[in-house]
């Protein structure tokens, strides 16, 4: 273990095998939301019958379902199906309680207070942009509901502490300690070489970081809901996560049912984690976005980055 304290890797590595799917309905709790304990059920509910085929493609095979189990809503798809006219309020993220539907990174998000980490091999739901400095790993938010499936494989938590000087610095120690690249000292590329290169080294296939310490309503950085994790031996640079879009292990279809059918799409030249590095960072490299490339006074615009997508 070198100079990394096996109590910290006893506290962090999720050791055990299990996996599989996150449980369904596991809250004696609806807080509103409809369950639906068989598919004839879900058919007679013709609003939310069309959501799910809008977001998986057709109806879960397996029941019962709760809508308060989805972190991510998709707004367009809940507003095509006249979801917005049952009378449930968009609370402002400010006064969020449990079960409240509200504004998120990704759309809407129905909030919950609580978050564990899942276990190795287990199939979730994940959100993600491209970003062109994604060199190696996939940084991506993990969002059940959102219909493009990612699995964990061998994954390792670590914590999110609430001050923004020690960000990641846990799982910074342990990656870099033993890993057989050269860590450049400049960023972005250090993230690469650390949370890509480094981690599959080390044989972890995942990253999950716990929400930020202190943060109310949960979150990290200030979003509401929002947790980090990052897919290793996927490429964030890529629509797909990988280059040649064929084999990419990402899925969609209810519980990961069917292949993700996605397109490598070209990056803007604006597209950028953020409009510039922050203000500790001295050593840019790569540039965040292309328009930087040159002109370093130039800004990204991060909104300008695609989405990852899986067509139906």
């Amino acid at each position: 273990m070198g100079r990394f304290p096996a109590l910290l890797l006893v506290t962090y590595m999720l050791s055990f095998t299990s996996g599989g799917f996150e449980p369904n309905c596991a809250s004696d709790q609806d807080y509103g939301w409809p369950r639906f304990h068989n598919r004839t059920a879900l058919e007679q509910d013709v609003p939310w019958a069309t959501y799910f085929r809008s977001v998986y493609g057709d109806l879960p095979e397996s029941y019962p379902i709760c809508v308060y189990d989805l972190w991510d809503i998709n707004e367009a798809a809940y507003l095509a199906a006249g979801l917005n006219s049952t009378g449930r309020p968009i609370v402002s993220p400010d006064a969020v309680r449990e079960g409240d539907l509200t504004h998120g990174v990704n759309g809407y998000l129905l909030y919950h207070g609580q978050w564990d980490p899942a276990p190795n091999g287990t199939w979730v739901e994940v959100s993600h942009r491209v970003y062109p400095t994604e060199l190696v790993g996939m940084w991506v938010w993990r969002t059940r509901g959102s219909g493009i499936w990612a699995n964990l494989g061998r994954t390792i938590v670590f914590p999110s502490p609430a001050d923004p000087a020690k960000t990641h610095a846990d799982a910074l120690a342990f990656f870099r300690e033993g890993c057989s690249k050269h860590i450049s000292p400049r960023w972005p590329q250090m993230e690469s070489d650390i949370f890509g290169f480094c981690a599959r080294e080390k044989g972890y296939d995942s990253i999950q970081f716990r929400p930020q310490e202190g943060q109310t309503p949960l979150g990290t950085f200030g979003l509401i809901g929002q947790t980090e994790l990052v897919l290793t031996q996927l490429d964030g640079q890529y629509t797909c996560g990988v280059p040649d879009t064929t084999p990419t292990p990402l899925r969609s279809g209810w519980m990961a049912s069917a292949p993700c059918n996605c397109t490598n799409e070209a990056i803007a030249d604006t597209c950028g984690l953020m409009p510039k590095p922050p203000a500790n960072i001295k050593l840019e490299s790569p540039p965040l976005c292309e328009v930087r490339a040159h002109a370093p006074q130039n800004e990204c615009v991060p909104t300008t980055c695609l989405p990852s997508r899986c067509s139906l």
